[in-house]
């Protein structure tokens, strides 16, 4: 039984298919959206599979031949087809599902699409109503429009995440593996919706693209337009814009950050609040304005430093809590992993491998009231569902053997791996339903 069988028409996307021809991270994780909005994905893989599923180890991962934490947290909710798009038959099958499906997702190269009859103008051509779909390392104009990229290159360092991010006179940061290919994903994913949304309306499919530089500068939005303005990145958290939102060291040497943006209109409550009544009203102080004009931030910055020294990391949280001022212990993932917020919100799930026991699972962030926490089930295999598959699209048996044999097409023939659908902390506890 497929995955999309066993998940019995969930979602707001049921009915609505995918053929995903994706690598590494941030195409795989778009679909993995589309997945857990309850789409049918079928996942076509070459006989090697998605680059990723070498990758764990040097995330620090383990893997065996059937469980792979590091490939789950892009894939789930897939039907895993194998194809050698090297050969007629496997590419004739291939272009058979994509004139089926609703949306084809890549995140291949323009020469090897247009070289496999692929691309959008051939696609177009030939399926009117299908979205196209492209994630791209940068745009498709300009000096680097055929250029290989990764998150590492074309969001954390040209995207000027690495550059900005740290502090003031330090090296460049090394975000997480990937932190901009999930959030490029996001955007990736809305664009699709969108492009569906039209088809429902015309029945005309549409390109999408999206590429991970464009990705980062839009995240940056904010410190790209105030460095025009004379506020230059990176910044030290001794001299930030606005002393009021920013990092302070607690007694206990654990990190608090506070956002409170209207300076003017709470000042005096922060002056109070870290024991500086001498300090209500003072006029070097007051306005935002007046501290930016005569660039006091420094001096500000050292009163709230000595403030914040004098209690533990968890009196701080209750007081500014009382007094409402936006604050949070700064985590690190070991703080998040333990988090009950975290589980409580599905932010993360918890699964269970054979090999490696309990872990958790960061889920995707969408959630709809009448459809509830979505179903996951984790990857499978290279080719777990191709004769499956070939099967539903007309292949007899003995068809199928026979493009496996010619090496048209890759079928799992290993130990049967459980569809296990993995809920909710809430679901498993029955204060949410299951809707499937």
């Amino acid at each position: 039984m497929s995955v999309t069988d066993k998940l019995n028409g969930y979602g707001p996307l049921a009915g609505i298919k995918v053929v995903e021809m994706c690598t590494y991270v941030a195409a795989p994780a778009t679909v993995r959206v589309l997945s857990e909005m309850g789409a049918e994905v079928m996942k076509i893989e070459s006989f090697e599979g998605d680059t990723q599923r070498t990758q764990g180890p040097g995330f620090g991962c383990e893997l065996t031949d059937t469980e792979d934490p590091t490939i789950d947290l892009n894939n789930t909710n897939k039907n895993w087809i194998s194809l050698n798009l090297k050969s007629e038959e496997g590419l004739a099958i291939a272009k058979k599902m994509i004139a089926d499906a609703d949306v084809f997702m890549n995140n291949m190269r323009t020469s090897a699409l247009k070289k496999l009859g692929l691309d959008y103008e051939t696609l177009h051509a030939e399926n009117p109503g299908l979205i196209w779909a492209q994630m791209r390392g940068y745009g498709e104009y300009g000096e680097f429009a055929n250029a290989p990229g990764y998150d590492a290159v074309c969001w954390a360092a040209r995207g000027g995440v690495a550059g900005t991010f740290p502090e003031k006179g330090t090296s460049p940061s090394i975000p997480p593996q990937a932190f901009g290919d999930y959030n490029t994903a996001i955007m990736m994913s809305a664009g699709i919706l969108g492009a569906l949304v039209n088809k429902l309306r015309t029945g005309k499919g549409d390109k999408v693209v999206v590429n991970l530089y464009h990705s980062a500068i839009w995240g940056g939005s904010i410190g790209l337009c105030a460095q025009q303005f004379g506020a230059d990145y990176p910044k030290t958290r001794k001299d930030v814009p606005n002393p009021f939102n920013n990092t302070y060291k607690t007694a206990d040497d654990k990190w608090i950050y506070i956002c409170q943006p209207q300076h003017n209109r709470y000042y005096n409550d922060m002056m109070k609040i870290i024991g500086r009544d001498d300090l209500v009203d003072d006029p070097r102080y007051l306005t935002i304005e007046n501290v930016k004009e005569h660039h006091l931030q420094p001096e500000l910055i050292e009163i709230l430093e000595d403030g914040f020294a004098k209690k533990d990391l968890d009196e701080w949280l209750g007081i500014l809590a009382e007094w409402q001022v936006p604050s949070q212990k700064v985590f690190r993932f070991t703080d998040i992993l333990k988090d009950e917020e975290a589980y409580v919100n599905d932010a993360i799930r918890k699964v269970k491998y054979d090999a490696f026991g309990e872990h958790a699972v960061p889920t995707t962030p969408i959630r709809y009231d009448s459809f509830g926490d979505p179903p996951m089930i984790l990857s499978k295999p290279i080719g777990y569902h191709t004769a499956e598959y070939l099967q539903k699209y007309g292949y007899s048996a003995d068809e199928i053997a026979a493009l496996e044999e010619k090496g048209a097409v890759k079928c799992y023939h290993g130990e049967e791996v459980p569809d296990t659908i993995f809920v909710s902390q809430r679901q498993a506890e029955g204060v949410a339903p299951c809707n499937w």
